[in-house]
């Protein structure tokens, strides 16, 4: 099967129509271009270049390969050109999975660093926790977006982006619905909705982060979940406060609040080297 080295080699004679000025625009030397085109013709079984001592001459079916074989270098060179910018993440889609925990402010953040690269559409997939690690390993997504890793998974890389700044929600009755600001340990002996039960990843990071600043509270589980917020329209029903990205939009009759308290982000790939998207997301958003 004829290469595409032999196709170049091949157009560079047939556009010059000598051997010398061939190997010079190629910068080999004129024994490897003869020896190349002598390969191509065996190859093929024809005889694509009449030679003389004074001159070179195409046959009709190197006129033809002459006609057809630039095409098909462009086209060549077209792809192998866009393979690389896809690559380095300057063109094309990526794809990436966000888990509901992750605000407005941090997906609109990610995609202004993934478009910043280039001339690349970035798609948001809103993902459950639990099945990032199917469409990672399925390559559905590129990369995901998630507040806990969960456990070990040699399939998968995770590392930390900076965190996120949390807003305490109450609903309007409240007693800190007027509060211009709330600290943590205003929190402790309230009812927290939570979108998940105890043992899953997010639940118990959200908590032990409150035990650890001496804040203990109830866990109530939401019953309508979805993307970041949804749950947040069933907070005065349940008698109880939640904790959200900053920046998530507040229902009406429930009100946010700043407080000191951040959540981690972590960016997961498939096993290996990291994609082009994901170290631009680690240089643009270090953890440090």
């Amino acid at each position: 099967m004829p290469e595409l080295r032999q196709l170049r080699t091949f157009l560079a004679v047939a556009e010059q129509l000598s051997f010398t000025r061939a190997a010079e625009r190629l910068h080999l030397t004129q024994q490897t271009v003869s020896k190349t085109i002598d390969r191509l013709e065996r190859e093929l079984g024809v005889e694509l270049l009449e030679r003389t001592t004074r001159e070179v001459r195409l046959t009709a079916a190197g006129a033809t390969l002459l006609e057809a074989g630039r095409e098909a270098l462009d086209a060549a060179d077209d792809a192998f050109a866009r393979t690389r910018l896809v690559g380095a993440g300057l063109s094309g889609t990526i794809r990436v999975g966000v888990s509901p925990a992750i605000g407005p402010e941090d997906r609109a953040e990610v995609v202004q660093v993934l478009r910043a690269r280039g001339d690349v559409s970035v798609s948001l997939h809103d993902v459950r926790p639990g099945e990032l690690r199917g469409m990672l390993r399925e390559q559905q997504i590129e990369l995901a977006l998630t507040r806990a890793a969960g456990t070990l998974d040699e399939t998968l890389h995770a590392a930390p982006l900076r965190p996120s700044r949390m807003a305490l929600y109450v609903p309007a009755g409240h007693p800190l619905a007027t509060a211009r600001t709330a600290r943590l340990e205003q929190l402790d002996g309230e009812r927290l909705q939570v979108p998940s039960a105890r043992g899953t990843p997010y639940t118990d990071m959200l908590l032990a982060r409150l035990a650890a600043a001496g804040v203990h509270v109830t866990p109530v589980e939401a019953r309508v979940t979805g993307s970041a917020g949804v749950s947040l329209t069933e907070l005065a029903a349940a008698g109880a406060v939640g904790l959200m990205p900053e920046g998530t939009p507040a229902p009406d009759g429930v009100v946010a609040l700043p407080v000191e308290l951040t959540a981690p982000l972590l960016v997961l790939w498939p096993a290996g080297r990291p994609s082009a998207a994901v170290r631009a997301l680690l240089e643009a958003l270090p953890a440090a």
